[in-house]
């Protein structure tokens, strides 16, 4: 799995797969972007949360918020990633 590092949100060795322009615009958005690149991408990330792509997409470029259980569930992800560090 992707090496975490810190509370930064910043993947060591890590291409940024994520389409996200806009993921410094919002928390929602910067949390979606950083579990896209921890899962691999935005086709991942959408499997991983049982969302179509094009729905990961408009979130990720800022269009709506997802739902809190979606938010929730990156921030899991993501914190597990970290724990494991």
């Amino acid at each position: 799995m992707t090496s975490v590092r810190g509370v930064t949100g910043h993947y060591r060795g890590v291409h940024d797969l994520c389409p996200s322009t806009a993921k410094n615009s919002h928390i929602y958005v910067r949390l979606l972007h950083d579990a896209c690149i921890a899962l691999g991408g935005e086709h991942k990330l959408a499997e991983y949360l049982g969302v179509d792509v094009a729905t990961v997409e408009a979130w990720l470029q800022g269009r709506g918020h997802p739902p809190d259980d979606v938010f929730l569930r990156c921030h899991d992800l993501l914190h597990r990633l970290r724990s494991q560090d």
